[in-house]
């Protein structure tokens, strides 16, 4: 039974959409929601979702009768993004997370965080996809947008 559900969130179009999508699931099942951003602790300044997003996130499924909670964790680099989440994931049902679809040979540029996620997560995830503009990507919380 899915009970607690964990949202990865950055300021790209993907997270929206998996927000939305966490909140219509979390008023179906009756499950709470927990939004996280990661900041980086080498780069806090570039790579932060503003406090105030986060605030009017949980908000909005407040008022949509779900329980929700929101945090920032921290992560040394891109690349244990998906780590961090991942052991932050032991303690929920699902995950549900954005990814913004892109040109081709920017996937060959690296892994998305939803890519190594899924490999990684103790739980289910539940990948929500969205089309990005690709200028966004250089203004992303953490690494590409997905």
């Amino acid at each position: 039974m899915i009970k607690r559900i964990l949202v990865p969130v950055k300021s790209t179009r993907g997270s929206d959409r998996a927000i939305n999508f966490a909140c219509e699931m979390g008023s179906q099942l009756n499950a709470s929601i927990h939004l996280v951003t990661v900041d980086f602790t080498d780069m806090m300044k570039k790579n932060r979702v503003s406090h105030q997003l986060m605030e009017e996130t949980v908000i909005r499924c407040r008022e949509l009768d779900i329980d929700a909670t929101y945090s920032v964790i921290s992560a040394e680099t891109q690349e244990d993004v998906a780590i961090v989440i991942s052991r932050l994931a032991e303690d929920y049902d699902l995950i549900i997370m954005g990814h913004c679809k892109y040109e081709k040979i920017y996937k060959f540029l690296r892994d998305s965080v939803a890519e190594i996620l899924i490999k990684l997560a103790p739980c289910p995830v539940v990948v929500v996809a969205a089309e990005c503009e690709d200028d966004n990507r250089n203004n992303l919380p953490y690494g590409r947008s997905d």
